[in-house]
Protein backbone atom coordinates (compact mmCIF):
# COMPACT_ATOMS: atom_id res chain seq x y z
CA UNK A 1 0.00 0.00 0.00
CA UNK A 2 1.40 3.35 -1.08
CA UNK A 3 1.14 6.32 1.29
CA UNK A 4 2.15 9.95 0.90
CA UNK A 5 5.28 10.39 3.02
CA UNK A 6 6.41 13.92 2.32
CA UNK A 7 5.61 16.84 0.05
CA UNK A 8 7.89 19.66 -1.08
CA UNK A 9 6.81 22.71 -3.02
CA UNK A 10 9.94 24.04 -4.77
CA UNK A 11 10.32 26.71 -7.39
CA UNK A 12 12.94 26.53 -10.13
CA UNK A 13 14.51 29.81 -11.25
CA UNK A 14 15.08 30.13 -15.02
CA UNK A 15 15.04 26.37 -15.66
CA UNK A 16 16.46 25.20 -19.00
CA UNK A 17 14.37 22.06 -19.22
CA UNK A 18 14.10 19.77 -22.20
CA UNK A 19 15.14 16.42 -23.56
CA UNK A 20 17.08 15.34 -26.62
CA UNK A 21 16.50 18.61 -28.51
CA UNK A 22 16.92 20.91 -25.47
CA UNK A 23 13.27 21.98 -25.62
CA UNK A 24 10.60 21.31 -23.01
CA UNK A 25 8.09 20.52 -25.75
CA UNK A 26 8.69 18.08 -28.61
CA UNK A 27 6.87 15.33 -30.46
CA UNK A 28 7.41 12.83 -27.63
CA UNK A 29 6.39 14.74 -24.50
CA UNK A 30 5.41 18.12 -23.09
CA UNK A 31 6.56 18.79 -19.55
CA UNK A 32 8.84 21.07 -17.59
CA UNK A 33 9.79 18.99 -14.58
CA UNK A 34 10.23 15.24 -14.93
CA UNK A 35 10.08 12.87 -11.92
CA UNK A 36 12.74 10.70 -13.57
CA UNK A 37 15.17 13.63 -13.72
CA UNK A 38 14.56 14.49 -10.06
CA UNK A 39 14.97 10.84 -9.04
CA UNK A 40 18.31 10.63 -10.85
CA UNK A 41 19.59 13.88 -9.33
CA UNK A 42 18.36 12.85 -5.89
CA UNK A 43 20.31 9.60 -6.17
CA UNK A 44 23.45 11.53 -7.26
CA UNK A 45 23.21 13.92 -4.31
CA UNK A 46 22.64 10.93 -2.00
CA UNK A 47 26.02 9.56 -3.13
CA UNK A 48 27.67 12.94 -2.59
CA UNK A 49 26.16 13.37 0.88
CA UNK A 50 27.08 9.81 1.89
CA UNK A 51 30.72 10.42 0.96
CA UNK A 52 30.56 13.77 2.76
CA UNK A 53 29.66 11.96 5.98
CA UNK A 54 32.17 9.16 5.30
CA UNK A 55 35.05 11.56 4.65
CA UNK A 56 34.20 13.71 7.66
CA UNK A 57 33.94 10.69 9.97
CA UNK A 58 36.46 8.17 8.63
CA UNK A 59 38.49 10.02 5.97
CA UNK A 60 37.20 7.37 3.56
CA UNK A 61 35.41 7.61 0.21
CA UNK A 62 33.25 4.89 -1.32
CA UNK A 63 32.39 3.99 -4.90
CA UNK A 64 29.05 5.15 -6.20
CA UNK A 65 28.19 1.57 -7.21
CA UNK A 66 28.53 0.32 -3.65
CA UNK A 67 26.57 3.28 -2.23
CA UNK A 68 23.78 2.51 -4.72
CA UNK A 69 23.77 -1.12 -3.56
CA UNK A 70 23.43 0.03 0.05
CA UNK A 71 20.40 2.19 -0.84
CA UNK A 72 18.83 -0.10 -3.45
CA UNK A 73 15.84 -0.87 -1.21
CA UNK A 74 15.12 2.90 -1.15
CA UNK A 75 15.90 3.95 -4.74
CA UNK A 76 15.60 0.58 -6.45
CA UNK A 77 17.97 -1.15 -8.87
CA UNK A 78 17.84 -3.35 -11.96
CA UNK A 79 16.55 -6.23 -9.86
CA UNK A 80 14.68 -4.39 -7.13
CA UNK A 81 11.70 -2.07 -7.21
CA UNK A 82 12.10 1.32 -5.56
CA UNK A 83 10.31 1.83 -2.25
CA UNK A 84 9.64 5.47 -3.10
CA UNK A 85 7.72 6.97 -5.99
CA UNK A 86 7.84 10.61 -7.03
CA UNK A 87 4.91 12.61 -8.33
CA UNK A 88 5.35 16.05 -9.89
CA UNK A 89 2.43 18.46 -10.21
CA UNK A 90 3.28 21.70 -12.01
CA UNK A 91 1.36 24.72 -10.74
CA UNK A 92 -1.18 26.34 -13.03
CA UNK A 93 0.51 29.12 -14.97
CA UNK A 94 3.94 27.51 -14.67
CA UNK A 95 3.60 25.44 -17.84
CA UNK A 96 5.82 26.27 -20.80
CA UNK A 97 3.31 25.64 -23.56
CA UNK A 98 4.57 27.31 -26.73
CA UNK A 99 2.37 27.98 -29.74
CA UNK A 100 3.38 29.32 -33.13
CA UNK A 101 0.78 30.29 -35.72
CA UNK A 102 0.30 32.34 -38.89
CA UNK A 103 3.90 32.18 -40.08
CA UNK A 104 4.04 33.88 -43.48
CA UNK A 105 6.72 32.11 -45.53
CA UNK A 106 5.58 32.41 -49.15
CA UNK A 107 7.71 35.46 -49.97
CA UNK A 108 10.78 33.86 -48.41
CA UNK A 109 10.23 30.53 -50.19
CA UNK A 110 9.88 32.24 -53.58
CA UNK A 111 13.17 34.03 -52.93
CA UNK A 112 15.05 30.89 -51.79
CA UNK A 113 13.92 28.79 -54.75
CA UNK A 114 16.20 30.84 -56.99
CA UNK A 115 19.19 29.14 -55.35
CA UNK A 116 20.60 25.66 -55.84
CA UNK A 117 21.82 25.66 -52.25
CA UNK A 118 21.53 28.31 -49.59
CA UNK A 119 22.32 28.86 -45.92
CA UNK A 120 19.55 30.53 -43.94
CA UNK A 121 20.23 32.43 -40.69
CA UNK A 122 17.68 33.65 -38.15
CA UNK A 123 17.86 36.67 -35.90
CA UNK A 124 15.46 38.60 -33.70
CA UNK A 125 15.83 42.39 -33.80
CA UNK A 126 13.49 45.15 -32.68
CA UNK A 127 10.79 42.59 -31.91
CA UNK A 128 10.98 41.31 -35.50
CA UNK A 129 12.12 37.92 -36.77
CA UNK A 130 14.64 38.35 -39.59
CA UNK A 131 15.78 35.75 -42.13
CA UNK A 132 19.22 36.46 -43.58
CA UNK A 133 20.76 34.59 -46.50
CA UNK A 134 24.39 34.22 -47.53
CA UNK A 135 24.04 37.20 -49.84
CA UNK A 136 23.16 39.38 -46.81
CA UNK A 137 19.58 39.72 -47.99
CA UNK A 138 17.33 40.32 -44.96
CA UNK A 139 13.67 39.31 -45.06
CA UNK A 140 11.32 40.02 -42.12
CA UNK A 141 8.99 37.18 -41.17
CA UNK A 142 5.50 37.83 -39.87
CA UNK A 143 4.27 35.40 -37.21
CA UNK A 144 2.02 35.08 -34.19
CA UNK A 145 3.00 33.35 -30.99
CA UNK A 146 2.06 33.20 -27.32
CA UNK A 147 5.75 33.76 -26.50
CA UNK A 148 6.99 37.23 -25.53
CA UNK A 149 10.51 37.02 -26.94
CA UNK A 150 11.20 40.65 -26.10
CA UNK A 151 10.72 39.89 -22.41
CA UNK A 152 13.42 37.22 -22.25
CA UNK A 153 15.80 38.11 -25.13
CA UNK A 154 18.12 40.20 -22.92
CA UNK A 155 18.66 37.19 -20.67
CA UNK A 156 19.70 35.11 -23.70
CA UNK A 157 21.73 37.73 -25.57
CA UNK A 158 23.65 39.03 -22.54
CA UNK A 159 24.48 35.55 -21.28
CA UNK A 160 27.37 34.09 -23.28
CA UNK A 161 26.54 30.57 -22.11
CA UNK A 162 23.07 30.89 -23.70
CA UNK A 163 23.94 33.00 -26.74
CA UNK A 164 26.61 30.47 -27.73
CA UNK A 165 24.13 27.60 -27.41
CA UNK A 166 21.57 29.58 -29.43
CA UNK A 167 23.93 29.47 -32.44
CA UNK A 168 22.96 25.82 -32.87
CA UNK A 169 19.33 26.81 -33.50
CA UNK A 170 19.64 29.84 -35.76
CA UNK A 171 20.86 28.53 -39.12
CA UNK A 172 20.39 25.72 -41.60
CA UNK A 173 21.74 24.87 -45.05
CA UNK A 174 19.09 23.84 -47.59
CA UNK A 175 20.09 21.76 -50.61
CA UNK A 176 18.73 21.83 -54.16
CA UNK A 177 16.38 18.84 -53.86
CA UNK A 178 14.64 20.35 -50.85
CA UNK A 179 14.47 23.87 -52.29
CA UNK A 180 12.66 22.57 -55.37
CA UNK A 181 9.78 21.20 -53.28
CA UNK A 182 7.74 24.07 -51.84
CA UNK A 183 6.05 22.01 -49.12
CA UNK A 184 9.33 20.45 -47.97
CA UNK A 185 11.14 23.77 -47.68
CA UNK A 186 8.12 25.25 -45.92
CA UNK A 187 8.28 22.51 -43.30
CA UNK A 188 12.06 22.97 -42.90
CA UNK A 189 11.72 26.72 -42.37
CA UNK A 190 8.83 26.35 -39.96
CA UNK A 191 10.83 23.83 -37.89
CA UNK A 192 13.83 26.18 -37.90
CA UNK A 193 11.72 29.12 -36.70
CA UNK A 194 9.95 27.00 -34.08
CA UNK A 195 13.22 25.65 -32.66
CA UNK A 196 14.78 29.10 -32.63
CA UNK A 197 11.87 30.82 -30.89
CA UNK A 198 11.40 27.90 -28.49
CA UNK A 199 14.90 28.61 -27.16
CA UNK A 200 13.53 31.87 -25.74
CA UNK A 201 10.77 29.97 -23.96
CA UNK A 202 12.45 30.33 -20.57
CA UNK A 203 10.23 30.90 -17.56
CA UNK A 204 11.56 33.21 -14.86
CA UNK A 205 10.33 30.65 -12.37
CA UNK A 206 8.41 27.38 -12.39
CA UNK A 207 6.66 26.27 -9.20
CA UNK A 208 5.69 22.65 -8.71
CA UNK A 209 4.72 20.15 -6.03
CA UNK A 210 6.97 17.17 -5.43
CA UNK A 211 5.18 14.33 -3.63
CA UNK A 212 7.17 11.40 -2.22
CA UNK A 213 5.14 8.21 -1.80
CA UNK A 214 6.35 5.24 0.25
CA UNK A 215 5.32 1.66 -0.46
CA UNK A 216 4.48 0.31 3.01
CA UNK A 217 3.08 -3.00 1.83
CA UNK A 218 6.49 -4.55 1.19
CA UNK A 219 8.86 -6.07 3.67
CA UNK A 220 12.00 -3.99 3.96
CA UNK A 221 15.50 -4.92 4.99
CA UNK A 222 16.82 -4.21 8.44
CA UNK A 223 17.78 -0.55 8.93
CA UNK A 224 15.55 0.50 6.03
CA UNK A 225 14.15 3.43 8.00
CA UNK A 226 17.65 4.77 8.74
CA UNK A 227 18.51 4.63 5.05
CA UNK A 228 15.22 6.27 4.10
CA UNK A 229 15.81 9.13 6.55
CA UNK A 230 19.31 9.65 5.17
CA UNK A 231 17.93 9.68 1.63
CA UNK A 232 15.41 12.37 2.63
CA UNK A 233 18.25 14.45 4.07
CA UNK A 234 20.01 14.13 0.71
CA UNK A 235 16.83 15.27 -1.07
CA UNK A 236 16.84 18.41 1.07
CA UNK A 237 20.53 19.02 0.28
CA UNK A 238 19.78 18.55 -3.43
CA UNK A 239 17.03 21.20 -3.29
CA UNK A 240 19.28 23.62 -1.39
CA UNK A 241 22.41 23.20 -3.53
CA UNK A 242 21.19 21.86 -6.86
CA UNK A 243 18.73 22.47 -9.65
CA UNK A 244 16.92 20.94 -12.61
CA UNK A 245 17.55 21.11 -16.34
CA UNK A 246 20.74 22.18 -18.09
CA UNK A 247 23.52 24.43 -16.78
CA UNK A 248 22.54 23.99 -13.14
CA UNK A 249 26.13 24.52 -12.01
CA UNK A 250 25.89 27.96 -13.66
CA UNK A 251 22.76 29.00 -11.77
CA UNK A 252 19.98 27.97 -14.15
CA UNK A 253 17.14 25.85 -12.77
CA UNK A 254 18.17 26.64 -9.18
CA UNK A 255 15.64 25.31 -6.67
CA UNK A 256 14.18 27.14 -3.68
CA UNK A 257 11.74 25.87 -1.06
CA UNK A 258 8.28 27.46 -1.08
CA UNK A 259 6.64 25.00 1.32
CA UNK A 260 7.17 21.55 2.83
CA UNK A 261 4.95 19.04 4.65
CA UNK A 262 5.76 15.76 6.42
CA UNK A 263 2.98 13.14 6.73
CA UNK A 264 4.85 10.68 8.96
CA UNK A 265 6.47 12.39 11.92
CA UNK A 266 8.47 9.30 12.88
CA UNK A 267 10.38 9.49 9.60
CA UNK A 268 10.49 13.04 8.26
CA UNK A 269 9.45 15.56 10.96
CA UNK A 270 13.04 16.65 11.62
CA UNK A 271 13.67 17.12 7.90
CA UNK A 272 10.49 19.20 7.60
CA UNK A 273 11.65 21.44 10.47
CA UNK A 274 15.08 21.92 8.87
CA UNK A 275 13.53 22.72 5.48
CA UNK A 276 11.18 25.32 6.97
CA UNK A 277 14.20 27.27 8.19
CA UNK A 278 14.75 28.28 4.55
CA UNK A 279 11.29 29.75 3.96
CA UNK A 280 12.51 33.07 5.35
CA UNK A 281 16.11 34.27 5.07
CA UNK A 282 17.19 37.64 6.45
CA UNK A 283 20.78 37.80 5.19
CA UNK A 284 23.50 36.00 3.28
CA UNK A 285 25.32 35.20 6.51
CA UNK A 286 22.17 33.63 7.93
CA UNK A 287 21.70 31.48 4.80
CA UNK A 288 25.31 30.33 4.93
CA UNK A 289 24.97 29.51 8.63
CA UNK A 290 21.79 27.50 8.00
CA UNK A 291 23.43 25.44 5.25
CA UNK A 292 26.45 24.75 7.45
CA UNK A 293 24.14 23.78 10.34
CA UNK A 294 22.27 21.26 8.20
CA UNK A 295 25.51 19.68 6.99
CA UNK A 296 26.83 19.50 10.57
CA UNK A 297 23.52 18.02 11.75
CA UNK A 298 23.68 15.30 9.09
CA UNK A 299 27.34 14.51 9.83
CA UNK A 300 26.65 14.23 13.55
CA UNK A 301 23.35 12.35 13.46
CA UNK A 302 23.81 10.00 10.51
CA UNK A 303 27.17 8.33 11.19
CA UNK A 304 25.43 5.02 11.96
CA UNK A 305 24.58 4.74 8.26
CA UNK A 306 28.28 4.02 7.59
CA UNK A 307 28.25 0.85 9.68
CA UNK A 308 25.05 -0.51 8.16
CA UNK A 309 26.90 -1.12 4.92
CA UNK A 310 30.09 -2.72 6.24
CA UNK A 311 29.71 -5.74 3.96
CA UNK A 312 28.43 -3.75 0.98
CA UNK A 313 30.59 -0.64 0.72
CA UNK A 314 33.80 -0.59 -1.34
CA UNK A 315 36.45 2.08 -0.92
CA UNK A 316 37.54 3.90 -4.05
CA UNK A 317 40.84 3.54 -5.85
CA UNK A 318 41.89 7.23 -6.11
CA UNK A 319 43.72 6.48 -9.36
CA UNK A 320 40.64 5.00 -11.04
CA UNK A 321 37.45 6.19 -9.31
CA UNK A 322 36.04 9.70 -9.30
CA UNK A 323 33.61 10.70 -6.54
CA UNK A 324 32.59 14.01 -4.98
CA UNK A 325 31.84 15.28 -1.49
CA UNK A 326 30.93 18.55 0.23
CA UNK A 327 33.28 20.73 2.25
CA UNK A 328 31.36 23.39 4.17
CA UNK A 329 34.50 25.58 4.23
CA UNK A 330 34.18 26.09 0.47
CA UNK A 331 30.94 28.09 0.54
CA UNK A 332 30.23 31.75 -0.14
CA UNK A 333 26.82 33.44 0.01
CA UNK A 334 25.91 36.95 -1.16
CA UNK A 335 22.62 38.80 -1.35
CA UNK A 336 21.69 39.84 -4.90
CA UNK A 337 19.22 42.21 -6.54
CA UNK A 338 19.29 41.37 -10.26
CA UNK A 339 19.16 37.61 -10.87
CA UNK A 340 19.47 37.87 -14.66
CA UNK A 341 22.55 40.06 -14.38
CA UNK A 342 24.13 37.57 -11.98
CA UNK A 343 23.40 34.68 -14.36
CA UNK A 344 25.12 36.61 -17.16
CA UNK A 345 28.14 37.39 -14.97
CA UNK A 346 28.78 33.76 -13.97
CA UNK A 347 30.44 33.22 -17.35
CA UNK A 348 33.07 35.78 -16.31
CA UNK A 349 34.02 33.56 -13.38
CA UNK A 350 34.11 30.17 -15.11
CA UNK A 351 35.68 30.99 -18.48
CA UNK A 352 39.47 31.29 -18.75
CA UNK A 353 38.90 34.55 -20.67
CA UNK A 354 36.37 35.87 -18.14
CA UNK A 355 37.29 39.20 -16.59
CA UNK A 356 36.47 38.01 -13.05
CA UNK A 357 38.87 35.10 -12.97
CA UNK A 358 41.47 36.97 -15.06
CA UNK A 359 41.62 39.72 -12.43
CA UNK A 360 41.98 37.19 -9.59
CA UNK A 361 44.41 34.68 -11.16
CA UNK A 362 46.57 36.72 -13.52
CA UNK A 363 48.97 33.98 -14.65
CA UNK A 364 47.54 32.23 -17.73
CA UNK A 365 48.57 28.69 -16.79
CA UNK A 366 47.68 29.14 -13.13
CA UNK A 367 44.22 30.21 -14.28
CA UNK A 368 43.84 27.30 -16.69
CA UNK A 369 45.09 24.88 -14.06
CA UNK A 370 42.57 26.17 -11.51
CA UNK A 371 39.73 25.74 -14.00
CA UNK A 372 40.95 22.27 -14.98
CA UNK A 373 41.04 21.28 -11.32
CA UNK A 374 37.69 22.82 -10.36
CA UNK A 375 35.86 24.06 -13.46
CA UNK A 376 34.92 20.80 -15.18
CA UNK A 377 35.75 19.71 -18.71
CA UNK A 378 37.90 22.12 -20.71
CA UNK A 379 38.95 21.83 -24.32
CA UNK A 380 42.68 21.73 -23.78
CA UNK A 381 44.99 21.75 -26.80
CA UNK A 382 47.89 19.31 -26.94
CA UNK A 383 50.32 22.24 -26.79
CA UNK A 384 48.73 23.52 -23.58
CA UNK A 385 48.74 20.08 -21.96
CA UNK A 386 52.53 20.06 -21.76
CA UNK A 387 52.65 23.52 -20.20
CA UNK A 388 49.88 22.70 -17.72
CA UNK A 389 51.52 19.43 -16.67
CA UNK A 390 54.81 21.24 -16.13
CA UNK A 391 53.04 23.94 -14.15
CA UNK A 392 51.19 21.43 -11.97
CA UNK A 393 54.37 19.51 -11.21
CA UNK A 394 56.36 22.66 -10.45
CA UNK A 395 53.86 24.07 -7.97
CA UNK A 396 52.42 20.87 -6.47
CA UNK A 397 54.28 21.48 -3.21
CA UNK A 398 53.81 25.25 -2.99
CA UNK A 399 50.21 25.35 -4.25
CA UNK A 400 48.70 22.05 -3.10
CA UNK A 401 45.24 23.08 -4.30
CA UNK A 402 46.38 22.00 -7.76
CA UNK A 403 48.02 18.76 -6.60
CA UNK A 404 46.09 16.08 -8.50
CA UNK A 405 46.31 12.34 -7.86
CA UNK A 406 48.30 10.36 -10.44
CA UNK A 407 49.18 13.21 -12.78
CA UNK A 408 52.58 12.14 -14.22
CA UNK A 409 54.55 14.63 -16.26
CA UNK A 410 56.03 12.39 -18.94
CA UNK A 411 53.24 9.88 -19.56
CA UNK A 412 49.50 9.48 -19.53
CA UNK A 413 47.48 7.85 -16.77
CA UNK A 414 43.79 7.12 -16.34
CA UNK A 415 43.33 10.13 -14.07
CA UNK A 416 45.36 12.63 -16.09
CA UNK A 417 43.51 11.53 -19.23
CA UNK A 418 40.17 11.85 -17.42
CA UNK A 419 40.93 15.34 -16.12
CA UNK A 420 42.27 16.70 -19.39
CA UNK A 421 40.05 14.94 -21.94
CA UNK A 422 36.84 13.55 -20.42
CA UNK A 423 34.01 15.57 -21.98
CA UNK A 424 31.44 14.86 -19.27
CA UNK A 425 33.55 15.75 -16.24
CA UNK A 426 31.48 17.73 -13.75
CA UNK A 427 32.35 21.24 -12.70
CA UNK A 428 33.23 21.39 -9.00
CA UNK A 429 32.94 25.19 -9.05
CA UNK A 430 29.20 25.87 -8.85
CA UNK A 431 26.85 28.81 -8.54
CA UNK A 432 23.31 28.54 -7.25
CA UNK A 433 20.49 31.08 -6.90
CA UNK A 434 18.06 30.80 -4.03
CA UNK A 435 15.02 32.88 -3.00
CA UNK A 436 12.81 32.88 0.07
CA UNK A 437 9.06 33.48 0.42
CA UNK A 438 9.63 37.25 0.55
CA UNK A 439 11.56 37.11 -2.75
CA UNK A 440 14.86 37.97 -1.12
CA UNK A 441 17.46 36.45 -3.46
CA UNK A 442 20.95 35.14 -2.83
CA UNK A 443 23.86 33.68 -4.76
CA UNK A 444 25.61 30.62 -3.35
CA UNK A 445 29.08 29.95 -4.72
CA UNK A 446 30.64 26.67 -3.69
CA UNK A 447 33.26 24.14 -4.71
CA UNK A 448 32.74 20.40 -4.33
CA UNK A 449 35.74 18.33 -3.33
CA UNK A 450 36.82 15.44 -5.55
CA UNK A 451 38.73 12.23 -5.05
CA UNK A 452 41.16 13.26 -7.80
CA UNK A 453 42.49 16.15 -5.68
CA UNK A 454 45.37 14.79 -3.61
CA UNK A 455 45.36 17.77 -1.30
CA UNK A 456 43.48 21.06 -1.25
CA UNK A 457 44.72 24.27 0.32
CA UNK A 458 41.30 25.23 1.68
CA UNK A 459 42.35 28.73 2.69
CA UNK A 460 43.80 29.49 -0.75
CA UNK A 461 40.88 28.05 -2.73
CA UNK A 462 38.32 29.64 -0.41
CA UNK A 463 39.92 33.04 -1.01
CA UNK A 464 39.58 32.62 -4.79
CA UNK A 465 35.97 31.46 -4.39
CA UNK A 466 35.13 34.47 -2.22
CA UNK A 467 36.56 36.88 -4.80
CA UNK A 468 34.82 35.12 -7.70
CA UNK A 469 31.44 35.20 -5.93
CA UNK A 470 31.83 38.87 -5.11
CA UNK A 471 32.80 39.66 -8.72
CA UNK A 472 29.75 37.82 -10.10
CA UNK A 473 27.27 39.95 -8.15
Amino acid sequence: MEELLMSFKPKALYPLTGGYNRHSINEFYEENVRPTEIKGLWRWWNRVLFNTVAYSTERKLYTYESIDRLFEDVFGSENKKSAVRLEVITDEGSDNHFELSNVELDKLIDYLRKYKEVKVNLDFRDNTLIIETEGSTKIPISFKSNLDVDKIKDLVYKNKLLSFELLGFKSIKVGHTKISDKEVIKEILRDLITNYLEYFNIKQEVTFTLNIYLDKSREHKQNFEDKLKFALYSLLVFILLGGIGRKTSRGFGSLSIVDVKCYDDSICKKIEDLAKNFLTISSGNELKSKIESILDCIKNSCTDILYIGNNILSEIDPKKNVVYFINSDLFEVREINDKENVLANIYKAVSSEGCCIESIITDKYARKSFLIAFGGYRKVGEKDIGFIKNYLCEICETVPSFNIVDFPLSEDSFMSDYILRHKHRNSLLRFKLISDKSNNSYLIGYILCSSYSKKIDIKYVSCILRKLTYCVI
